[in-house]
């Protein structure tokens, strides 16, 4: 770590760290400005529709240039490990491709150009597995899988090992087996694993169940190395944003809302929530324990790690289980507010979330399971430790911190009934009396709606100047901190304004339809040249509207727990919405704008069941709307195509169940029948927008 002998390390470090992580900064800076290229492209087709002619024609060249994007992070993540110069030139000439595309489409649109734009299409091929490769590279699936699960906790973990094969290939498993632990990590990785066998006992089964089914795949995927996963070999962090290397600053990322009551139309909870990063393999988890309630969990990462982020120990949200309780969203974060002297091993958040979802029946249970367990490591970010945003039918909490202060938001504090929000970002009044809130506690102000933000906007902080100033000791690890808090909390703030705006304006009509919507809604970028916006936001921190629906949501779900019901939607709700912030993207291939649902049902065939009747419904409804639809309508063919490609979908779901009944052709016809429902969705969405 960087800080046990000193808080800040020598200048030198940074030096070595530059020149070692050379090619990867460079690939880093190539990286964002075509992120930004790619989103103020995305927000100009998201201005057109299927009937404009050109609607199709730019969606597909987007999508060359997103599969162009993706094959430079996937060539530069290789070449990182591998040190070859091939892969490296292969990224560049990907990132190159998707540079003149974006550039091409940008200029097209500026001035009202409608020629095609000349590319070579990549080979599209799914190699045995369901999802699409791209001229060998595997792209991340533009409808998350469902994955189910069921029996005993050995037997759930091997069933999802053998399906994250079937689902991407077996890459996905290879590239994290086979770590050659180090006698310290394995001492330290033995320190987590007694905290979860105490805690979280079912962790340790799952994790064998995944080993050994990995290894009778062929893959040399180890206990330790599938543990590592889910808790990591880092010792306990001792000071604020320890990272081992250069300090990170805090993300914006994710939202999440709850309502229930008298706030929504028929006084049950319904709930509403975004993963903010960038789009990686992530999955949606559900599991029929043999012990405990059966659940819900959406992780961030099949394999527990984000794009950009590295290991984050299968963090993600939402999560539901039987009873009717939900885990909506991590309650704003990192927060830091436990005093250092609490600091240490404890439970990682993934594993408190499964665990609290299978043995509380409700939110008051879950509030008092997770004040019993230890503060545990706080100084890695929430995804390190207990804490979080829970709620049922009647009562909702967010823990933000669990000892001096113990500041837990319920209803009514930011002037809340019924209701209650949370983004990257504290907002309980006591959170200021908290060891690096107190040091600046002048520069800070408490936003009755928004919670904590800085009194001064404070611009964007990552940046090489403050960088040099921390290693040549000019600045500390908690001046770090403090601005890069105050950066992320002034957009936090408003978006927490934006959720109590909404929910007050739909007060008791609230429903999933209403949060749907409420997420489709988006903000807005500042007027002008575009490198002066940027400039100006990196000076100042100044912005246009913030919504919580943006271009950087990863997953966009809605939840009404009663009812078992779970839709979720890959990426924004809306095409073209504005970013929160430069860079701050998440480009999809074949991005759908739509949600498939599913039912927490009494058992893995009833989940499969009632996809089965949804996809069914939407097929239907979308052929009623096609039948209206002109055949000389550019909108015709494509849209054809789409509900083709959907019965297709569903055949094949209906194929798996007539031929077997285990689970994981139940699990495979559920993907099938998600992937039909989402087709033709798009279908009636693009008919039907406002209905």
């Amino acid at each position: 770590m960087i800080n046990k002998k000193s808080e800040n390390p020598s200048f030198l470090e940074l030096i070595k760290y530059g020149f070692k992580n050379f090619r990867i900064i460079k690939a880093a800076k190539i990286r964002d400005p075509i992120k930004n290229q790619l989103y103020l492209v995305n927000m100009e087709i998201g201005k057109l529709n299927y009937h404009n002619p050109l609607y199709v024609q730019r969606v597909q060249e987007y999508n060359q240039a997103v599969i162009e994007y993706f094959k430079g992070k996937w060539y530069a993540t290789v070449a990182s490990h591998s040190g070859s110069k091939g892969d490296w030139k292969k990224s560049s000439q990907s990132f190159g491709n998707a540079k003149r595309l974006s550039k091409e489409m940008e200029i097209c649109f500026r001035k009202g150009i409608e020629k095609s734009i000349k590319y070579t299409p990549s080979r599209l091929e799914d190699k045995g597995t369901e999802i699409i490769y791209a001229d060998d590279v595997p792209l991340v699936p533009e409808i998350t899988p469902v994955i189910i699960l069921q029996g005993s906790d050995y037997e759930m973990g091997f069933q999802y090992a053998k399906q994250l094969i079937d689902i991407f290939g077996s890459w996905v498993l290879e590239r994290r087996a086979g770590k050659k632990f180090s006698e310290l990590e394995l001492d330290v990785l033995r320190k987590w694993e007694e905290q979860h066998k105490k805690y979280t006992p079912w962790l340790i089964d799952f994790c064998q169940g995944w080993s050994e089914s990995a290894q009778k795949s062929g893959i040399n995927m180890s206990y330790e190395d599938v543990l590592d996963l889910w808790i990591g070999q880092k010792a306990p962090a001792d000071n604020f944003l320890d990272t081992g290397g250069l300090p990170e600053i805090p993300p914006l990322a994710c939202s999440g809302v709850a309502a229930w009551k008298k706030a929504t139309k028929d006084g049950k909870l319904v709930t509403g929530s975004t993963g903010d990063h960038e789009l990686g393999y992530q999955v949606t988890i559900v599991g029929f324990p043999k012990e405990g309630n059966s659940f819900i969990y959406s992780a961030f990462g099949a394999t527990g790690e984000i794009p950009g982020g590295g290991g984050v120990w299968f963090f993600g949200h939402p999560a539901i289980n039987s009873k009717g309780l939900a885990y909506v969203h991590h309650g704003g974060g990192p927060k830091f507010l436990e005093p250092r002297k609490y600091w240490g091993y404890g439970i990682r958040r993934a594993a408190s979330v499964i665990h609290c979802l299978r043995f509380c029946d409700n939110a008051q249970q879950a509030k008092k399971m997770e004040l019993s367990w230890p503060i545990g490591d706080i100084g890695w970010g929430d995804q390190a430790t207990v804490g979080g945003f829970y709620a049922d039918d009647n009562y909702a909490y967010i823990i933000e911190g669990r000892k001096e202060p113990q500041a837990i938001r319920e209803a009514g504090i930011l002037g809340e009934k019924d209701f209650l929000y949370a983004n990257n970002s504290t907002a309980h009044p006591d959170a200021i009396k908290s060891e690096w809130m107190s040091k600046d506690r002048d520069e800070w102000m408490w936003d009755k709606h928004g919670g904590w933000r800085p009194k001064k906007p404070v611009g964007m902080t990552k940046s090489l100047g403050l960088f040099f100033a921390y290693y040549s000791g000019r600045l500390s690890t908690s001046d770090i901190l403090s601005k890069g808090m105050m950066f992320a909390y002034t957009n936090s703030c408003e978006r927490n304004r934006y959720l109590y705006k909404m929910i007050s304006r739909g007060f008791g009509s609230v429903d999933i339809e209403f949060i749907k919507t409420l997420y489709r809604n988006g903000g807005t970028i500042p007027e002008g040249e575009w490198g002066k916006v940027v400039k100006e936001y990196t000076k100042s921190g100044k912005w246009g509207e913030i919504s919580t629906g943006h271009a950087s949501n990863a997953m966009t779900v809605v939840t009404k727990p009663s009812e078992g019901l779970y839709c979720l939607c890959t990426g924004p709700a809306k095409k073209g919405l504005a970013p929160m912030m430069p860079s701050s993207t998440s480009p999809i291939y074949n991005e759908t704008n739509a949600f498939w649902k599913i039912k927490l049902a009494s058992s893995p065939e009833a989940v499969m069941e009632y996809s089965r009747i949804k996809a069914e419904a939407n097929i239907k409804l979308s052929i009623q709307e096609l039948k209206n639809l002109e055949k000389s309508d550019s909108a015709y063919k494509p849209l054809i195509e789409l509900i083709k490609n959907a019965e297709i979908e569903l055949e094949k779901g209906d194929d798996l169940i007539s031929a077997s009944n285990d689970i994981y052709k139940i699990s495979k016809a559920t993907r099938a029948y998600t992937r039909a429902q989402v087709m033709a969705r798009q279908v009636y969405n693009a008919l039907a927008p406002s209905r």
